[in-house]
C-alpha cells in the first residue's frame, strides 16, 4: 500500500484522473487527495441549492468536471476544485 486516508465517514464514491484521487463520503463531504501521498488538496460539502445533499456516485469527465449524482435523484456537473 502507497498510502491510506482515514476519515470519519465511509466513502460512497472514489474516481481518479492519474494525478488526484476524488471521494464522495456519507458525512455530504466531496474531497480531492494527491494521488502521490493521499494528501487533502481540498474538501467541500455537496449542496443543492443550499441544501445539504449525499453524493452516492462520482466521476472524473474529460473535461476537467466532476459528475456527481446525489442521493435526491440529482445529477450535478461541477467544476473540480471544491467550488461549484
Amino acid at each position: 500500500m502507497q498510502w491510506a486516508f482515514t476519515g470519519d465517514h465511509s466513502a460512497t464514491a472514489l474516481d481518479t484522473d492519474g494525478r488526484t484521487v476524488y471521494a464522495a463520503l456519507t458525512s455530504g463531504e466531496v474531497l480531492a487527495l494527491d494521488a502521490v501521498d493521499g494528501a487533502v488538496l481540498w474538501r467541500s460539502r455537496a449542496e443543492v441549492g443550499g441544501v445539504p445533499t449525499v453524493v452516492l456516485s462520482l466521476t472524473v469527465s474529460g473535461g476537467g468536471e466532476l459528475v456527481l449524482g446525489t442521493v435526491d435523484g440529482r445529477i450535478l456537473l461541477c467544476p473540480v476544485g471544491g467550488r461549484g
